[in-house]
């Protein structure tokens, strides 16, 4: 929304856009909403790619064709790898507590 001064003595301005030439007034307080509704826009584009993560079938916002799956590629690949990381704690803390039990498996 563009306002140009047709005559400033007389305070009358015409908006671009519509073309309507009006007296300016003081009490009104004109404003462009354009920049807040594309802001608006990409948040919603924003959220809308945040829900589509929620399903694992979706592909990233900004990925390449054909990378539908990502996300159940890299859900499984996480559960492996604390799967694998957790069974060796817990095989740790088995083969300690068997040596402590039994100090003869180590030869003392």
């Amino acid at each position: 929304m563009d306002i140009v001064k047709v005559c400033p003595e007389i305070q009358i301005a015409m908006d671009i856009d519509s073309g309507l030439i009006a007296e300016m007034r003081k009490d009104i307080l004109v404003v462009d909403l354009h920049p807040v509704e594309d802001e608006i826009n990409r948040l919603a584009q924003y959220a809308k790619a945040l829900e589509n993560s929620l399903d694992p079938r979706n592909s990233p916002m900004k990925a390449y064709a054909g990378r539908e799956g990502t996300y159940k590629l890299a859900g499984m690949f996480q559960g492996m790898f604390f799967g694998f990381w957790v069974t060796m704690a817990i095989l740790v803390l088995v083969t300690i507590l068997a040596v402590k039990m039994n100090l003869s498996l180590i030869g003392l």
